[in-house]
């Protein structure tokens, strides 16, 4: 992905990676912040289960 005298920023290669291996997180992190999520004062429930789901997909990516 570099050449031998390339100097890379962290986020150049951050985007390069993430190109290559389709992910933005590692999977421990999207268990995190699955764990972590709360319900907001102002958000509907169709909302929650919305983000709910966007959480759990990069988590959880061996269910069905």
């Amino acid at each position: 992905m570099t050449t031998e005298n390339e100097r890379y920023s962290f986020r150049r290669l951050m985007k390069s990676l993430e190109s290559c291996f389709c992910t933005k997180e590692l999977r421990e992190t999207s268990k995190a912040k699955f764990r972590q999520a709360v319900q907001g004062h102002e958000e509907s429930l169709e909302d929650w289960a919305d983000r709910v789901l966007t959480l759990a997909t990069p988590a959880f990516v061996d269910l069905p």
